[in-house]
């Protein structure tokens, strides 16, 4: 252990800053990963669901709406990466990175829902409920 610490204070200030900053950032990042690996993969299964309802429904797909899939992600990110700041910096007791990345998933399930019932005729909701009711 002594010999990597003075391993490092060999090295230049640059590589321990830059390690610092790092560390910094991927302390921030780890703990929400699974929010924002859940998050990119909602948004391609809106895309890839709403681009065959499209084709099914004989609609043009052109790049200004595979834009918006590039848009979502970002903005989304940055929703969640803000209010996990937020949470971090203010010492907020409730689980608000939870109920943000809940709203956002929840927003992009419901899209889904709604494509596939343009691709199927099958209402999810409805077959959801039929599920547990019985």
């Amino acid at each position: 252990m002594k010999s990597i610490i003075l391993k490092l204070l060999h090295q230049s200030w640059e590589f321990i800053s830059f390690s610092f900053c790092c560390g910094f950032i991927a302390s921030f990042l780890i703990p929400i990963k699974g929010f924002l690996i859940f998050t990119i993969f909602v948004v391609f299964a809106d895309t890839l669901t709403g681009i065959k309802a499209a084709k099914k429904e004989g609609q043009k797909i052109n790049s200004k709406g595979l834009y918006r899939t590039t848009e979502k992600i970002i903005i989304y990110f940055t929703s969640i990466l803000i209010f996990e700041g937020a949470k971090n910096t203010f010492s907020i007791p409730i689980p608000i990175t939870y109920m943000v990345a809940m709203m956002i998933s929840c927003t992009e399930l419901y899209s889904i829902a709604e494509n596939v019932k343009r691709i199927t005729g099958v209402e999810l909701g409805t077959l959801i409920s039929r599920f547990f009711k019985k």
